[in-house]
């Protein structure tokens, strides 16, 4: 995975949650870019996804690998062990926060 994401390799998460008799859509992502981790993190309710309405959006900046780590959310019963590469879309333009 390391070497993934060390090669500028999108990496993350989409997982389909119920809270409050709600479906969410919590994601999570990381890629490298000129020696920059960006990782972005969003969640929102399945109600809103045409929309784009999301309950938040925020895009974080490290310096090491190390440090996305300790600062993965742990959110959900998730951990950094199980981001993988993804096929198709990304989940965010990492272009957009260059």
């Amino acid at each position: 995975m390391r070497s993934k994401i060390e090669l500028g390799k999108q990496l993350g998460l989409e997982i389909r949650i119920q809270k409050e008799q709600k479906n969410y859509w919590y994601s999570y992502a990381i890629q490298k870019k000129e020696d920059i981790y960006f990782v972005y993190e969003s969640e929102i309710t399945e109600e809103n996804m045409a929309k784009e309405v999301f309950d938040y959006e925020n895009v974080y900046k490290y310096s090491s690998l190390e440090d996305v780590k300790k600062h993965f959310p742990h959110k959900y019963e998730t951990c950094f062990d199980d981001i993988h590469v993804l096929k198709g879309v990304k989940i965010f333009n990492v272009d957009f926060y260059t």
